[in-house]
This record gives C-alpha cells, structure tokens and sequence, in this order.
C-alpha cells in the first residue's frame, strides 16, 4: 500500500502532458531527459529513505527539518513544499480542463473547467477523504494498466528514423528540460506524510519510495520512448494532450477513449490527494506558528483544515487560470525544487545533532549523498523559466512577510546574521590552521576513536582526506594493521611502538604531535619518553594511573585519561589556540583525568558546592547513563557518575582520592 501512495501520487497526469512541451524542447532527446532524471533522483531518494525511517513521523519533510535544523529553515522547507504542492494542484486542473476542452467542449473556456473542478474537490476534502481513497486507488490502477498496455502494444509500430536526429535542437535545452519535468519525479515524498500509518516504517518506507522510483522511472522512459519512437516530434509538439494524441495515432477511437480515461483519472485523483497535501502543509505551519494561527482552524464537525483548504483552493484558481501548463508546472517544480534541498541537507544535521538516534536505513557515502541531492535539486532552479524563476522569488518573499508577522519570528530571524558571523569566522579560522601530522601509537580501541574524532572534523573535509589532518599508525598486530588499511587509508607502521628504532623510520620531521594511545599504561610512558628523547615537542600519553602523571610531566609529556579528549585537545590546539594554552603542549603544565564514584563515597549525594575541590583544578564534566551533565554549584554527584578534572597533576590526584573516598 505504501508502494500505491508513491506510485498514484508520482505517476500524476503529468506524463500525459509534459511529453509535448518536452517534444518542442529538445526533441527524441526527450527519452534521456527522463532517464537521466530518475538517475539523478536516486540522491533524493535515498536521503528521504533515511529520514523517513529514523523520523518516521506525520508531515514528512516539514517534520524532518523542524527536528533537525533552525525554525526559520523549516518553515522556508514547508514554504516550499506548500508552493510546489499548490502549483501542482494547478497544473493538474489545467492537464484536466485541456482533455475536456479538446475531446468533449471545444469552446469550454479553461478558467471555468479549473474553477468548477477546484470548487469540487475542495467541497470533497472539506468533508474527508477517507470513502474516496477507494475510489482514488481504483483510478489509478486503470491509470496504471493504460500507460503501461498502451505502449507495450505501440512497440511494432516504432520507426527508428522518427528518433533522427537524436538532438535536433542540440544539448544545451538538455538540463532546462530535466528542470521541467523535475514535477514528474517527487510523488515519493507523500509516502512519509502518511509514515504513522505504514506497519514498520524503518523497514517499509524506504522499500516503498525506491520501488516507486524505479518503477515510475521504468514506465516514463518506456511510454516516452515509444511515444518519441513512432510519431515525428514535430508533431507531438504540436498538441496539448500527446499521451491522448499517440494512443489515438496508433489504436483509433479505442485507444484514443483510453487515454482520454487516464488523463482525467491521472488528473483528478492526483488533485484531490495534492491538494489535501497542500492544505495539511499550510495547517501545519500555522499550528506551528509559523503562520497566522487561523490557518490551523479545523472544522468542528468534519476535522479537516477548512480555512488552510479554501486558501489553497484560492491560489489554484489563479494559477490554473493562466491556461499554460508549462508556467504553472515550472512554479511548481521552482517551489519542490527548494525545499527538497533543504530535506538533501537535513541529513547532515540528523547525524550532528541526534548521532544516538537509530537509524534504520542509512544513506550511502555519507556525506557525499546529502550534498549531492542537494546539488542536483538547487541547480536545477537556475534553468527554470525565468518568469517562473521570478515569480517563485516573490512568493518567497511572501512567505518572507507573513513569517515576519509574529514579533517571535521577528527575533529569530535578527540573530541569524550574528551566528552566520561567527560561522565565517570559524570557517576562516580553519582555513588559516595549521594542518598537524598526528602519530598514533596502537590502532587499538583508543587509537581508532582518535583518528574518527580528527578526521571526522568537518563533514565536506572529511570527502577529501587531503584537507584532513595527517594521521600516522603504528600497530603491532597484523590482523589489526590490515584492519586500519581498509578503515583509514593511513599510512601504517607495523611493530612495536615502544622502539626507538621504530619511531625513527616514521620520522621525526614527519611528525607535529605523538598520542601514545594503547590499553597499557605502561607500553605508553615507555613509548611517549621515546618520543621526547627523538626530539619530538608535542606528545601525549593516555593513562588511567594517576601514578604515571608526576613521571611523565617531569619528561614534558601530556598526561590525559579520555581518548576523546585527548582528540579535543588535539583540535584545541589546531581551532581553538586560547583552549590550548590551558594544556600548554610540551610542558604538561595540566592534564584531564576522570573517577568514577564508587559505592559509598563521602560525595555521593552532595552538590558540588558542598565539595572542597582544589582550588586548583575544576570539574569540568560529568557522564551520567551515558549522558553529558554540565556540572554546575547545584549539581547533585551520584554512584556511579563518571567526572572529570582539568588542572595540575597534584590537584587532581587530591580530588580524585576525595572523591574514591568512602564514608
């Protein structure tokens, strides 16, 4: 059933009539206009995958990115969609008024068919859509069988000259009418609006969105290329309705009669369900206040969002009105357009934001996939219709004002030219920094968490290894070595890392910083006093005994206890120099070491502004159930709590026998 909400909502009525502005566009290149499409789409497909099975909540792509980006962003996302859902309900009228134009009231006048049409469905929304999804799945089912049976049976009728030549207009309409089109291919988002509804939706949903894909993908390029393959261009140019055209072409008045019946099926129930869409978004925003709160009125009676309904029926009365599919369609795809780059990119905060959050379904090659969908939707606007291009930069604007209407707004949107400040200072900042060659002594555990930790700094960087800091392994055992080959890509020594013959074929001028990083305490002094009588200025030693401490400052090595923050520490020196100053690389003059609260200590249950902590040294965090607690005077400590101390060796040996203390 998921798989029947991609397909009816992406195989709309869309085919029917795009085919011919296609035709006048670039010609036979039409068939890989298509295909290249439903290729490209795959970024989309498989970021909406993910989202869709970690969040699978009601609203689709509005919920996505109000979960994990900024309000004014997910408003601009449900904007967006409102926009290309609206114009698509639009286009769909019009597709509709043509066929009854052209087939059965020659002098129908358009604005009437959509006015009447609109006044219909949305009378229908108004009281509920549950009876007519039967009806809705019935007309698109026979949409179905006719757009597949017809150009199945039009196969011994193709004429391989009709495709010659290929590109009679050339290849530069080629991504104008990719852009065109785009409108065809984004039927699989509906699929997460109606995620609280689909039995297991981490399994199901990104099943469903990429058989919906490669099924709709399949069924276009076969009816357009048989369409393209058995009748001139020149002449599906001409008509309004070439689906209709070809079928009467090839079959007479019994095919003629059958697409006419999958036209005006396509038509209608892709309006009736887009156009609840389009109002359910509208509601949405405004019962989020992003929007006036009348917007998220329902009728006491029937429940449905009768104001944010007749708002939506209004818009696409004018739209509808102008009479050119192609304008209304170039708004529409403008308007998806936009917001499918904000949901390409909300992948990327999912995973900065939320990385406890089970993922079901996982895009390949993050980040590359993410930027890529958001590459291949956001350069796609640019060739659009310049009138439509315009025209949807004044409904943002629009969309600008009524956001702009609450003073809570307001306040958002003054502080995004501040965080963006500080976000090109940053940006700044690591392009002036120094770019270390870090050695890693063991590829164990504690090695491997802080080669992740650097070279997972920054998300597009992390595509270019060579923008990265430099890292360095040195493991003894193989089966580990060929393990860290495959993971990091490194260059790795093989051997023990307590050697000083070992440290000198790495190098010493290949090397800015040493982390002596294996699960013995023992192997890592011996390694990190190596490294310091190499000549080497920066090294770090990961410890659990305090013992080692007062050995290892008398050497000027760093003494720390927590891989992580040993890659902090790291970063600190490279992004945050003021930071850094606090661990003084190569003096030692403070290291970070942590105590778990055992049973029965004297501090369990106390505020930390009862304690006498040295005055020295600082409690500078605490893990509870594998949570970050910011310790503050009234933070309660309790058994168990895992906290740690920055500052002098002394300091912290004396706070952490307080704290091991029993009563």
């Amino acid at each position: 059933m998921a798989v029947m909400i991609g397909i009816g909502a992406t195989m709309g009525p869309g085919v029917f009539a795009l085919p011919g502005e296609l035709a006048h566009m670039v010609g036979p290149l039409g068939i890989l206009v298509y295909l290249v499409m439903g290729i490209i789409t795959v970024f989309t497909a498989l970021n909406y995958s993910e989202l869709s099975a970690a969040i699978p909540l009601a609203g689709g792509g509005y919920s996505f990115t109000s979960r994990t980006m900024s309000r004014p962003v997910a408003f601009f996302a449900g904007w967006f969609f409102w926009i290309g859902n609206t114009l698509a309900c639009a286009m769909y009228a019009l597709i509709f008024a043509l066929t009854i134009r052209a087939y059965f009231l020659a002098d129908a006048n358009i604005a009437l068919i959509t006015l009447i049409t609109t006044l219909v469905f949305t009378a229908v929304n108004y009281l509920g859509m549950r009876k007519a999804l039967i009806v809705i799945t019935v007309m698109n089912l026979v949409e179905l069988a006719v757009l597949i049976a017809v150009p199945i049976l039009g196969m011994t009728d193709i004429e391989p000259m009709n495709l010659e030549p290929l590109a009679p207009m050339g290849w530069g309409p080629f991504v104008p009418a990719m852009a065109l089109i785009y409108i065809s291919y984004v039927g699989f988002e509906l699929i997460s609006n109606a995620s609280e509804e689909i039995i297991e939706p981490h399994k199901n949903i990104p099943r469903s969105i990429l058989i919906t894909l490669g099924v709709s993908t399949t069924i276009y390029v076969l009816v357009v290329g048989i369409m393209m393959s058995t009748i001139n261009y020149k002449e599906l140019a001409q008509s309004d309705v070439p689906f209709i055209f070809f079928a009467d072409r090839l079959f007479g008045a019994w095919g003629r009669w059958a697409a006419i019946t999958a036209t005006i099926m396509a038509s209608l129930s892709a309006f009736s369900v887009t156009l609840g869409a389009s109002a359910r978004i509208l509601f949405a925003l405004g019962r989020d206040r992003h929007f006036p709160q009348f917007f998220a009125r329902l009728h006491p009676r029937y429940q449905t969002p009768d104001i944010a309904l007749v708002a939506c029926a209004v818009i696409v009365i004018i739209f509808s009105s102008s009479g050119i599919v192609k304008f209304v369609a170039s708004v529409s795809d403008f308007g998806y357009l936009m917001g499918l780059g904000i949901i390409n990119y909300a992948v990327i905060p999912l995973h900065q934001k939320m990385p406890n959050l089970r993922r079901p379904f996982q895009t390949w090659f993050y980040p590359l996939v993410p930027i890529l969908g958001v590459i291949t939707t956001w350069a796609f606007v640019p060739a659009l219709e310049v009138r439509s291009f315009v025209l949807g930069g004044i409904l943002t604007l629009v969309g600008v004002a009524i956001y702009l209407t609450r003073a809570g707004n307001r306040a958002e949107i003054l502080e995004i030219p501040a965080a963006l400040a500080e976000k090109i200072r940053l940006l700044i900042a690591r392009l002036r920094r120094t770019h270390m060659r870090v050695l890693i002594i063991s590829g164990k555990r504690q090695g491997q968490n802080i080669a992740n930790r650097l070279l997972a700094k920054d998300e597009v960087r992390v595509m270019f290894r060579s923008a990265e800091h430099q890292i360095t392994f040195i493991e003894e055992d193989e089966a580990l070595c060929d393990e860290l080959e495959r993971r990091f890509n490194t260059p790795i020594f093989q051997g023990d890392g307590t050697k000083k013959e070992l440290l000198e074929q790495v190098g010493v001028e290949n090397i800015d910083v040493v982390i002596a990083a294996s699960e013995d305490d023992g192997q890592n002094v011996i390694a990190a006093l190596q490294a310091r009588q190499l000549g080497l200025d920066q090294v770090i030693a990961v410890v659990q005994d305090p013992e080692y401490t007062h050995l290892l400052e008398q050497n000027d090595v760093v003494a720390i206890s927590a891989p992580w923050t040993t890659a902090a520490m790291v970063e600190s020196l490279l992004d945050r120099p003021g930071l850094a100053q606090l661990f003084e690389f190569g003096i030692g003059a403070a290291s970070v070491l942590d105590v778990i609260v055992p049973r029965q200590s004297h501090v369990s249950g106390r505020p930390i502004i009862d304690l006498e902590v040295p005055k020295e040294c600082v409690i500078a965090a605490i893990i509870r159930d594998n949570q970050f607690v910011v310790p503050r005077g009234g933070t309660i400590i309790e058994e168990g709590d895992q906290v740690y101390f920055i500052g002098p060796a002394a300091a912290i040996r004396k706070a952490c026998d307080m704290f091991m203390r029993e009563n």
